[in-house]
């Protein structure tokens, strides 16, 4: 192998020792929040972008985009939610509305969705089952719902996991589950879609 010119002088990245974002409930700040129409459905819903705005993991997020060095990087997913303001999913915006109010004396929503950026709600993140491209199903932690700020301190940390089917399990049966599984249940692929970014939050409370 030849040597690369300016080595010595060349940052090194991808290497971080980046610790992972526990479940619980977590004071997050709005980064953006814009009109996504899906393009199969032509089904409109409010795509929200937050990150966490104190504490230990104050900028998680922010800093996982700005050590991603893909030139197509995007906002991560598991910090985006999609909030349908269609139907009978108006109420559950609604509910989301109601909690960046609550959260912001003095704010008042008047259709202007760029307004909500920087405006503080409470995040909760919890486990959720995903399937890998290779047919497997794994866990990760994702923004699951959101609640007003000065609910944040009553908020019971979950253990449990949702899965594709929208039901939950607790996270150790979850994994003595798979540590039990066949290759067909760990290689079979779900019937069931991942989130299509249309369904409101599970158990909304403002």
């Amino acid at each position: 192998m030849e040597k690369i010119e300016n080595w010595n002088e060349v940052e090194a990245k991808g290497m971080e020792d980046f610790k992972s974002l526990p479940v619980g409930a977590y004071e997050c700040i709005i980064k953006k929040a814009e009109v996504y129409k899906n393009d199969k459905t032509s089904k409109q819903s409010l795509k929200v972008q937050v990150d966490i705005a104190s504490g230990e993991y104050k900028g998680y997020f922010q800093k996982r985009y700005d050590n991603n060095t893909n030139a197509d990087k995007t906002w991560d997913n598991n910090s985006t939610r999609y909030l349908s303001f269609e139907g009978d999913n108006i109420a559950y915006f609604k509910g989301f509305i109601t909690c960046v109010e609550n959260s912001n004396p003095g704010y008042k929503w008047d259709w202007d969705e760029t307004k909500l950026t920087n405006k503080k709600i409470c995040g909760v993140y919890q486990y959720e089952e995903y399937e890998k491209q290779d047919g497997t199903k794994a866990v990760k932690v994702r923004l699951n719902k959101f609640r007003s700020l000065d609910k944040m301190k009553d908020i019971e940390v979950s253990y449990s996991v949702k899965l594709l089917n929208g039901s939950y399990m607790d996270i150790d049966d979850y994994n003595e589950k798979k540590e039990n599984a066949t290759a067909e249940e760990i290689f079979g692929k779900s019937i069931v879609e991942t989130d299509s970014g249309e369904l409101p939050f599970d158990d909304f409370q403002i």
